[in-house]
């Protein structure tokens, strides 16, 4: 299992990938980790022996924030989306996009292409 600490100008970069945000993750991140893979396995979320290898950290304030991207996982997001809704008030758990929007006044793109283009005009 491998867990990242991003930055939120990192994050608000993530344009093209989904995922779940937990909000308020306190102590021992690795645990953090073990129990909802175990939560999403008993709930019949995650499927066929797959589990969350990889998760972001990263503090908005004074929350520590764990991101589980869904690349290379394979669940029931119907399900997902249910606990999801279930696990709002216990985790704050949102979906990465929303997140993003609503927490961190959305996605920014990257602007090196815009800088090149303006310095190829000069």
């Amino acid at each position: 299992m491998d867990i990242k600490d991003i930055s939120l100008h990192e994050l608000r970069k993530m344009n093209d990938c989904e995922g779940l945000v937990l909000q308020g993750c306190g102590g021992d991140l690795s645990e953090w980790v073990d129990g909802i893979n175990d939560m999403l396995t008993e709930s019949g979320i995650l499927q066929n022996g797959s589990k969350f290898e990889k998760a972001y950290s990263f503090k908005n304030g004074d929350l520590t924030c764990l991101l589980f991207p869904f690349e290379n996982v394979q669940l029931d997001v119907g399900k997902l989306a249910i606990w999801r809704l279930q696990t709002r008030n216990d985790f704050g758990s949102t979906w990465l996009s929303d997140y993003a929007e609503n927490s961190l006044g959305g996605y920014i793109q990257d602007k090196s292409e815009t800088e090149d283009f303006g310095m190829e005009m000069m």
